[in-house]
């Protein structure tokens, strides 16, 4: 619990965890400052255009700040207290400072076993939940996981797909020959009033991986005229520019938008196109939707 005299906090890291925390610490009243070294909170998984509207959003609190492209560099103290933070810019009074800059798989013990590690250290496996070494299994943080658009093992750090390997390499075990069908990294955050979802790759991913893609970025609402406390709804596509497939997909706004991403993971998973996205039976009622949805409306968008 955050004691009572810790008026102002100071968070180091703008992913997930930093983002819920500074909520968190913003409901019980406390001054808050965030800092991310980079330009943008949530760089690795949600690309500028959404990471735009969220760190407007933020900015519209008055008690809490956000330093992007500041760097800690020291925690001052007096008689083993925290009383603030210097960085490459200025120093800041802070009562409490929480770390969250990331993870890192813990697999150092398995330095000399002869099992393949990803370049972060991660345990590679396999579609299967096997390592290289036979009747060796691993999942969850510690390991890789294969990407359904990438068609590659990438390092993503998630509770659905650590449990859902988990399951399958337990089910292996006992005898059954299961594949995982791969993940798409969908995954949702709140901050503050606002509301995020993503899946499949962000552009940036796109770019390095030197696939051909094109974007569109569209904003609406997120239901019809006629019924009261409409919202802006925003929403980002990623697909092949050649075959026009669906490979990534951002939704942010104040409700109703990160679920959203459940959708349009189902279409990425079964390779719809922007143009069966556009036609896609969304459910319309007014209090959910428009008769178009922000979904329908992008996939229109795009060419």
């Amino acid at each position: 619990m955050m004691k009572k005299e810790n008026e102002n906090i100071i968070i180091i890291g703008g992913g997930y965890i930093g983002i819920e925390i500074a909520e968190a610490a913003l409901k019980l009243g406390k001054n808050v400052r965030i800092f991310q070294h980079t330009d943008r909170i949530l760089n690795k998984t949600f690309d500028k255009e959404i990471t735009d509207i969220l760190e407007e959003h933020i900015r519209e609190h008055k008690k809490v700040s956000l330093h992007l492209n500041e760097s800690p560099v020291e925690v001052r103290t007096f008689e083993n207290k925290v009383i603030g933070l210097k960085t490459d810019k200025k120093e800041y009074a802070a009562n409490l400072i929480i770390v969250a800059t990331g993870i890192k798989p813990n697999t150092e013990f398995l330095k000399d076993t002869g099992i393949e590690l990803f370049k972060n250290g991660a345990i590679i496996i396999d579609r299967f939940g096997k390592t290289n070494i036979p009747n060796v299994y691993a999942a969850g943080d510690c390991a890789t996981v294969y990407h359904s658009v990438l068609e590659k093992n990438v390092y993503i750090a998630l509770a659905t797909t650590a449990n859902k390997l988990g399951r399958l390499i337990g089910e292996n075990l006992a005898g059954a020959n299961k594949k995982f069908m791969g993940t798409l990294g969908s995954a949702g955050i709140k901050v503050l009033e606002f509301e995020a979802g993503r899946t499949g790759i962000t552009e940036q991913e796109a770019k390095d991986n030197n696939i051909n893609y094109k974007t569109v970025f569209v904003k609406g609402k997120d239901h019809t005229a006629y019924y009261p406390d409409r919202e802006d709804v925003y929403i980002k596509l990623i697909y092949n520019a050649d075959t026009k497939i669906l490979l990534g997909a951002q939704v942010a706004g104040k409700r109703g938008a990160a679920l959203r991403a459940d959708s349009l993971a189902v279409a990425i998973q079964n390779k719809m196109t922007v143009q069966e996205l556009a036609n896609m039976d969304f459910l319309y009622a007014p209090p959910f939707s428009t008769t178009w949805d922000i979904m329908n409306v992008a996939a229109n968008v795009a060419k």
